[in-house]
């Protein structure tokens, strides 16, 4: 951890759920391939339940919840959330209750059926969108206050400024690492769904004065606003921290292929590629997405010559999409 980082942290309550640093792997197939030299901060290996970017937020986010006497965590997501899963199991890894508002069609695949297995109490909705789901979260938090409970009510996808801390933690660990390799990195790059990694990401390497540019993948619809809700997630991050720095803008590409959860077989190719090149499994939702958008622009060089490219996790997406990845990757 780069010590101005951990300096500015050290002062929020966070319990421990990551005991190392996650590696950065250079990528020599995929490099020959795009033309730039790719690496991969491995977050899929945080190390906890099934790993992934959320376990950064959700040190924070429970460290937070403990520390305000909460009984109970609330969260929301789609069945197949790989946020709402481990959030679960990390809260009743600390002796809190925890209840997951989902919306979807409850089928015994992924995540969900990491939910039931584990014995983790969910409910489940008819919603378009995630969002839509807040009221019912809302309406749980308060029927349990009136039972006399201390529920906690984590946003979608954990961002939040509380839960952004993660990855300013986040991007003080890759300045740290990036110093002993020996590499400045043109862009760092991820998956945007929610928002909260890649505005923890822009606050860090702003806060360290990097000239590393932020860019993110976007998977889900949106429109020119997400860059401004990148932005003003990471101020009132800034706000918490109480620090002063101008804030870097980041840059976002759709590569969201028309909807959030949209399966495409260009996307099915791009992770069986990375898998036989380089050993690395991506999912159809997130990350597989977002490393398509690496290839195409690093080739162009839009992305500069040295790209780390941030592994969030989700290998679970392929448990539940697998089949339907299948059929598309079949047909001509």
């Amino acid at each position: 951890m780069h010590p101005k980082i951990g300096s500015l942290l050290a002062r929020f309550p966070r319990v421990e759920l990551i005991g190392w640093e996650t590696p950065i792997q250079y990528l020599p197939k995929i490099s020959s391939m795009v033309g730039a030299d790719v690496y991969v901060k491995r977050d899929d290996l945080t190390g906890f339940g099934i790993g992934g970017n959320k376990i950064r937020k959700l040190e924070f986010l429970l460290g937070d919840a403990i520390a305000s006497g909460a009984d109970t965590v609330i969260t929301l997501g789609a069945v197949h959330s790989n946020h709402a899963f481990v959030t679960a199991l990390a809260a009743k890894s600390l002796g809190l209750d925890v209840i997951l508002v989902l919306r979807g069609k409850e089928e015994l695949k992924g995540n969900y059926l990491l939910d039931k297995l584990v014995g983790i109490e969910t409910r489940v909705f008819e919603a378009e969108k995630t969002a839509d789901l807040v009221p019912m979260a809302e309406e749980i938090a308060e029927e349990l206050r009136a039972e006399g409970r201390r529920p906690y009510l984590i946003p979608i996808g954990g961002a939040s400024p509380v839960g952004t801390l993660g990855y300013v933690g986040g991007a003080g660990e890759i300045a740290s690492q990036a110093k002993k390799l020996g590499i400045e990195f043109d862009t760092v790059v991820d998956a945007v769904g929610s928002g909260g990694t890649l505005a923890g990401i822009t606050l860090g390497l702003s806060l360290l004065g990097s000239r590393t540019e932020p860019v993110g993948m976007g998977v889900g619809i949106f429109t020119g606003s997400m860059e401004n809700r990148i932005l003003e997630l990471a101020a009132e991050t800034r706000r918490l921290i109480g620090a002063k720095c101008k804030i870097k803008k980041p840059r976002i590409h759709d590569y969201s292929f028309g909807a959030y959860g949209k399966i495409v077989k260009e996307v099915g190719e791009t992770i069986r590629l990375v898998a036989k090149l380089e050993g690395i499994l991506l999912d159809p939702v997130y990350t597989g997405k977002a490393f398509h958008g690496l290839m195409e622009l690093a080739q162009t060089g839009e992305l500069g010559e040295t790209v780390l490219f941030i592994h969030t996790g989700g290998t679970p997406g392929l448990f539940h999409y697998g089949e339907e990845m299948l059929r598309l990757m079949q047909n001509p």
